[in-house]
């Protein structure tokens, strides 16, 4: 099934910022893992943002931020990330527009695991507990030092609070930082600030092995152990009953206001 949409205008900004930094981006920039390692390495054709999003530009991190992947006792044989399980073509459809970005919508039924992370007030949350908020949910994975899709994604959320909530005003937004090593509670409160958001948009981190935990429940594994390579996803329910629509793809505001309605009311769309 095809659907076209218009291309937003946050997506072709992220679009032209990919293509640029794949024909500015000198060979010796930055290691996969988007830190200097202080030696050249060859660089890599950049893959397609319709496809994987494994062409994420490298970042330069003015913070001292270090790759966390072994930290705290962490070995990678411990951790290894599986490949990518994608999504169940039997169970999904795949949208087009016009200008060649993709995305894939399907329902799945996920169980949120039975841990303890921390909110961007550095306040303890129950993440099965937060779940079982019964009205609609909407629920990403960022890294506030990830330059390329994140701020995208993040973007998209800000911009589409009010209207979700014009729509159906009693939603939850919970974003799930990937680099919890990094990503402390007050660098979460300062992302939060950067993109406006309103007392319903969590921002959560929290142990390694916990936020390991809530990226196996929701089949967001990215391939090696390397965070630049996850993908962008985006995943709305409608109540806790519910089965979860996942997105795989870039969204723009007015797609993701879409999808929510056609979630949230469908009896008028």
């Amino acid at each position: 099934m095809t659907i076209l949409k218009p291309i937003s205008a946050t997506v072709r900004i992220a679009a032209i910022a990919l293509a640029a930094a794949s024909l500015v981006a000198p060979d010796h920039a930055r290691a996969h893992d988007g830190h200097d390692h202080g030696k050249p390495k060859a660089s890599a054709p950049v893959a397609s943002v319709a496809q994987d999003h494994n062409g994420h530009a490298a970042q330069q991190d003015h913070s001292g931020h270090q790759d966390h992947s072994a930290h705290h006792g962490h070995a990678a044989a411990d951790h290894r990330m599986p490949e990518h399980l994608g999504m169940d073509e039997g169970n999904s459809e795949r949208a087009m527009r016009p200008d060649g970005f993709q995305y894939k919508r399907g329902k799945y039924a996920y169980a949120a695991p039975a841990i303890t992370l921390r909110n961007q007030n550095g306040q303890k949350v129950a993440f099965d507990e937060l779940l079982e908020f019964d009205g609609p949910v909407l629920l990403n994975f960022i890294f506030t030092s990830c330059s390329t899709i994140c701020p995208v994604q993040s973007a998209t959320f800000g911009q589409t609070q009010e209207d979700l909530a014009a729509i159906e005003p009693d939603y939850l937004m919970v974003s799930i930082s990937i680099d919890p090593e990094y990503d402390t509670p007050a660098r979460l409160r300062d992302y939060a600030d950067l993109h406006a958001a309103k007392d319903n948009w969590v921002m959560l981190t929290g142990g390694f092995d916990d936020i390991f935990q809530v990226v196996r429940a929701f089949d967001a594994v990215y391939k090696g152990e390397n965070k630049m390579y996850h993908r962008p996803l985006t995943f709305l329910r409608a109540n806790a009953d519910a089965p979860w629509l996942r997105i795989e793809g870039l969204l723009g505001s007015e797609e993701l206001a879409g999808e929510y309605a056609r979630l949230v009311k469908p009896e008028v769309n």
